[in-house]
């Protein structure tokens, strides 16, 4: 059997212009260990050897991409969440040299540093990020190469221009290629796998996460992509070219749902009660995440995430509500 192609038949590979490829797995070994990314393959006056950019699918799978497409010199980290994460070090150990944004670099290259600095000190013990690690295969990458969101990346006559989206987490940032035109949002939030079908939206699970910010943020994207870009790309969505701009509603929409399903819940319960106490309150109600389904230390895994989620919405009510006295 012909291993390199039944991976391959496991990959949708899109064409875009000017030789630059969307990659996406389609079957996964974990729901949280893949991301879409992209492929910028040789162009005469341009790159001699391939680039890839958020482009973290499991470790057969970029094995496969580098048997049929030769060597990538490159490849470009957007943030450090787990489906971003994990199996970045693959590409380093086929020889790629591995950018990643500050300050978020360092968990690729240390668990401890993704544990700690994503918060999870503050209410789990290492081992449930440890467990959530071997579930997605997660290695740690040696050496990694930093930039600073907002910085211009030079490959070759390639131009790459990282767009702070930090509403997201403190690191994350989109990819602008001006030559190409094309906007990769990584997780901005538009996560539709096909138009109509629905998606979780942004998502702001930590504490460092915004959604002030995250608005803010997409009314950012909209800008670039109206006005510099004709294909618009994400972690975890269809591709969208100009003049399509309903994902931007999608995203608001999404926020805009969540904030009304806190604040109609927030009215049932004693406003007496302390912020802490109202978000745990809510937390048991599985206003976002089935847990009462979810088993192991996976239940944990999304209690902390919905609980920040609902955290900023609590605080975006607290605010209006003082803004209305």
């Amino acid at each position: 059997m012909d291993t390199n192609k039944e991976f391959l038949d496991n990959l949708q590979i899109s064409q875009l212009p000017d030789n630059v490829l969307l990659i996406h797995q389609i079957k996964t070994s974990s729901q949280f260990s893949c991301s879409d990314g992209l492929l910028i393959l040789p162009k005469e006056n341009r790159n001699k050897v391939a680039i890839a950019i958020d482009l973290n699918i499991e470790p057969e799978y970029i094995q496969a991409i580098c048997n049929t497409y030769g060597p990538v010199s490159d490849f470009v980290n957007t943030h450090a969440h787990m489906d971003h994460a994990a199996h970045v070090y693959v590409w380093e150990q086929l020889g790629a040299t591995i950018h990643a944004p500050n300050p978020e670099a360092r968990y690729l290259t240390d668990l401890y540093q993704f544990y700690k600095g994503y918060g999870w000190d503050e209410k789990h013990d290492f081992s449930l990020i440890q467990q959530f690690a071997e579930l997605n295969r997660f290695k740690a990458c040696k050496n990694i190469k930093t930039f600073d969101p907002g910085d211009t990346l030079i490959f070759e006559n390639i131009i790459l221009e990282t767009i702070p989206f930090s509403g997201h987490s403190k690191s994350h940032v989109g990819f602008l290629l001006p030559a190409e035109k094309i906007l990769h949002l990584s997780c901005l939030g538009f996560d539709q796998p096909s138009p109509g079908i629905d998606g979780f939206g942004p998502w702001y699970g930590f504490k460092e996460s915004s959604i002030d910010q995250y608005l803010k943020d997409i009314d950012h994207a909209e800008s670039i992509y109206r006005e510099k870009t004709d294909i618009l790309t994400s972690a975890h969505a269809h591709i969208v070219r100009e003049p399509d701009t309903d994902i931007f509603d999608y995203m608001r929409q999404k926020i805009h749902t969540r904030q009304q399903i806190i604040d109609q819940t927030l009215r049932t319960l004693s406003p007496q009660l302390e912020i802490e106490d109202r978000v745990s309150k809510l937390l048991e109600m599985d206003l976002f995440f089935p847990k009462h389904r979810i088993k192991g230390f996976l239940k944990d895994i999304y209690a902390f995430w919905e609980s920040w989620i609902i955290m900023h919405h609590v605080e975006k009510s607290e605010n209006k509500s003082r803004g209305s006295v």
